[in-house]
């Protein structure tokens, strides 16, 4: 596989090459945000909303990206030329800027991080889940949700649950209320009703999963943002984990099942989606 090129503030730089200063505000405090981006055949998977999303978090924590939509967009696409992907996820980091003197003194513009990967191979379906409580790990919520660069929590949960022979690891918080899991959203399904955590919650408005709840209706799903209890899961027909890598992926945990029904037709029109939709032009 030939060498990564990623792009560091308006430069292109081989992978070997690539370095983050050491006063950089994310390095040093995870001051910053990122966004993973679906390309699918060259195509960018709904990035307006990816960037949307971003504009919003940046918003909320004070930082200024002076980069229009139509730029970023145009870095996207280029990124996929110099690398020759086809299909993959791209990074962007973009962090408040150099610290200098005191850990609250920055210097200078953001810092903005554009990286590459192909897919990596999908595990066997349907994978098994396994339900931690929050209070166990660091997790940090914001209301609204943002996709900070502190995820110490989520990667802990995640290496436990690899570890008890699970995918992914689904959080409860201290009601037992189910929030989602370390870096996927959860849905389950009863009957005819597509259930998620509500955003209220601090769940991650994940563009997979909005895009999971626009297509419901077409298979005669109903859909419901709702409190979730961890003692009424067995009683759920389905469930399911999503996010921008891994689309949609049936789930199961110990003592239940399912024939995922519904799942699999929700799964056919996601995918039809995903390799339909337009170029970002």
């Amino acid at each position: 596989m030939r060498e990564i090129i990623n792009y560091i503030n308006g430069e292109w730089q081989s992978a070997s090459n690539s370095k983050v200063s050491f006063n950089d505000g994310g390095f040093q405090r995870g001051d910053g945000l990122f966004e993973t981006i679906r390309f699918q055949n060259r195509r960018l998977f709904k990035p307006e909303k990816h960037l949307k999303r971003l504009h919003s978090g940046l918003t909320l924590i004070q930082i200024v990206l002076d980069k229009s939509n139509a730029e970023l967009i145009s870095i996207f696409k280029e990124i996929i030329q110099k690398n020759q992907f086809s299909s993959g996820l791209i990074k962007l980091m973009v962090t408040r800027g150099e610290i200098t003197g005191t850990p609250w003194n920055y210097t200078g513009s953001p810092n903005f991080y554009v990286t590459i990967r192909p897919f990596t191979v999908k595990p066997k379906e349907p994978v098994k889940v396994l339900f931690y409580s929050e209070e166990k790990y660091p997790i940090i919520r914001f209301n609204p949700a943002i996709k900070s660069l502190n995820y110490i929590g989520n990667m802990l949960a995640k290496k436990d649950a690899e570890k008890a022979g699970a995918f992914e690891p689904v959080f409860y918080n201290r009601s037992k209320i189910i929030t989602e899991c370390a870096i996927r959203n959860i849905f389950f399904i009863k009957e005819k009703t597509l259930i998620t955590p509500g955003l209220g919650l601090g769940v991650l408005p994940g563009v997979m999963r909005d895009t999971i709840m626009e297509i419901a209706p077409e298979i005669g799903l109903s859909v419901v943002e709702d409190f979730i209890p961890l003692d009424s899961i067995n009683a759920m027909d389905e469930a399911f984990i999503s996010s921008t890598g891994i689309g949609l992926l049936p789930c199961y945990w110990d003592g239940w099942n399912s024939k995922y029904t519904m799942t699999d037709q929700l799964k056919k029109q996601l995918d039809a989606k995903i390799t339909d939709h337009p170029n970002c032009d």
